[in-house]
């Protein structure tokens, strides 16, 4: 996901994770006591109001002990008593069954006669009009529009669900809708029937049905409803990838989804097959630059048409296909796995495409976000399992450092062991949940050493190294001192470091590397003449900042 902080979006590839002000607060709701397996959402939608009608099926299996209640989230009425939704009925196994409905929470009683059975279906019958989740809005050119926008567990607010990322389920969208709306979902297309009119033609219904096979986050559960204009390029891999787009930007908005095949053959040779059979690249009103909702990501508005490029935007929301949506964090504090990682990759796929410098110039360009934030929020770490404001975890720590830890890593184990790493965690864990702790522990056995060091230091600790350098060239037995000093005011990182070494007659770096362990460390190289200039972390592998840069 790409953060939408009022369109600031045109720097840096549209990279801006700030804060959004006027999002709803997300905090943590109670953990569900039943395992999900499949939603079915039966919805519809009308022009003459913003009230929705629902039915869900929720197939879940049950906690053994009877006595102890089932916990769905479903939002309420707000306190204006006008938006949010009513409980109209709820059955278990088609039985009706006594439930409460407060503070965004189903507690529902399952009967006593249930005793030894594991598995049931629950069914809820509500109305209201959405407080968020689902977004009932005009676009950008006066078309009524509406778009499920869940992140981070903002689906309760319009869909009876486990709002959690740890219980991924299949789901399906069965969307009634006016006939005049195409509508967009997670997976494959079942139906698309129109409905007959039960009186005016302008009174025709369209039922649009959509179902994914493979188990998500209900962050990622949506559909989408509007005027669209529809593309199907042609297919080079077994992929199905479709655009839309409002009719008005058909021809911009087509273009600007172009790199999509090269980012996906680009990401299926790199981490193991697309996931998925579908995806397509909506137009929307998505409050975010780009939400990476499986298999339909919804890109905002403005985004398509006020940008020369969104291909770094396509990158990031494409590679949470594998980050995010199949491997899936278990904890909100482990959104990093998610977010750093597409950011990463993101990268990546600009070094494959347009060469080491333009990786250099996105890694770097990414420690100054990271230098910003720690002076808003030095006690912020990557992991971070203190925050409850689940809004507050998309910050430079979860993008930006998450991404520089990746790097890293990279340059500590080496292309192939860190390759290795990321296709393997991607396939253990795949259309399942991993946490920080699982990413760990694959590193450090498929790489033969003990990472704890490595991640604890930049998973775990609010700061980066601060480094002032100097050094001495001696002529005798032509040895170069290097003096490195870490000046941050906590205890010393480790880490490896390389320095160039530029000589009196040749332009050409000569890169050495040598291993800090220390707040102050001299350095004994051997050199090949005269020294002219000495250069710390030339190829920009680590993080860290020196005091003239301190605000």
């Amino acid at each position: 996901m790409e953060k939408n902080f009022h369109m600031r979006l045109i720097t840096l590839f549209l990279l801006t994770i700030s804060y959004a002000q006027g999002f709803s607060q997300s905090v943590t709701l109670p953990t569900s006591t039943v395992d999900v397996l499949h939603y079915v959402f039966q919805l519809t939608i009308h022009d003459y109001t913003d009230e929705i009608q629902g039915e869900t099926d929720v197939f879940a299996s049950l906690p053994s002990n009877r006595a102890q209640p089932v916990v769905l989230h479903l939002s309420g009425l707000d306190s204006t008593r006008v938006q949010g939704m009513i409980v109209d009925e709820l059955l278990f196994n088609n039985k009706p069954v006594t439930f409460t409905h407060r503070d965004h929470t189903l507690i529902i009683q399952t009967p006593e006669t249930t005793q030894g059975v594991s598995e049931g279906t629950f069914t809820i019958r509500y109305h209201g009009i959405p407080s968020d989740g689902l977004i009932i809005e005009k676009n950008q050119y006066g078309d009524r529009t509406f778009f499920g926008d869940n992140w981070p567990n903002r689906a309760h607010f319009w869909l009876p669900t486990h709002d959690h990322p740890s219980d991924k389920a299949t789901c399906e969208f069965i969307v009634t809708a006016p006939a005049h709306y195409q509508v967009v979902s997670n997976g494959r297309l079942v139906e698309e029937s129109y409905l007959l009119p039960n009186s005016h033609p302008r009174d025709r219904y369209k039922l649009t049905h959509w179902a994914i096979s493979q188990p998500i986050p209900t962050k990622v559960m949506v559909f989408g409803a509007a005027r669209f204009a529809v593309q199907y390029p042609p297919q080079s891999q077994s992929i199905t990838i479709e655009n839309w787009v409002y009719p008005e930007d058909r021809e911009v908005g087509f273009d600007r989804f172009t790199p999509t095949a090269d980012v996906l053959l680009f990401y299926e040779n790199i981490l193991g097959p697309y996931p998925y059979q579908k995806l397509a690249n909506v137009q929307s009103k998505t409050q975010y630059g780009g939400m990476e909702n499986a298999t339909a990501i919804f890109y905002n508005e403005s985004v398509i048409i006020d940008q020369p490029s969104i291909e770094a935007l396509i990158a990031h929301e494409i590679a949470h296909q594998w980050f995010g949506n199949s491997v899936s964090e278990k904890n909100w504090a482990d959104v990093w796995l998610s977010e750093g990682f597409s950011t990463y990759l993101t990268h990546l796929y600009f070094e494959y495409t347009y060469g080491r410098d333009s990786m250099a110039n996105r890694i770097v360009a990414d420690k100054e976000r990271i230098f910003t934030f720690h002076l808003q929020s030095p006690e912020a770490k990557v992991v971070d399992s203190d925050e409850s404001n689940l809004f507050q975890l998309l910050n430079a720590n979860t993008y930006q450092k998450g991404a520089w830890v990746l790097h890293m890593l990279r340059f500590t184990v080496g292309d192939e062991v860190f390759f290795n790493v990321l296709r393997q965690f991607f396939d253990r864990y795949k259309h399942q949940n991993a946490s920080t702790n699982d990413f760990i522990a694959l590193a450090s056995k498929l790489s033969r050493r003990d990472l704890s060091e490595f991640f604890s230091q930049w998973l775990y600790r609010s700061d980066y190294p601060v480094l002032e350098s100097n050094w001495k060239y001696q002529g005798v037995g032509k040895k170069l001192k290097v003096k490195i000093r870490q000046t941050q005011t906590s205890e010393a990182y480790t880490f490896p470091l390389q320095i160039g070494i530029r000589y009196d007659d040749s332009s050409k770096l000569e890169v050495q590397s040598v291993n800090v362990n220390e707040l102050e460390e001299t350095f004994t190289l051997s050199v090949k003449s005269r020294v002219k200039d000495v250069v710390i972390d030339p190829n920009s592998w680590l993080l860290h900042d020196i005091p003239s840069t301190k605000k």
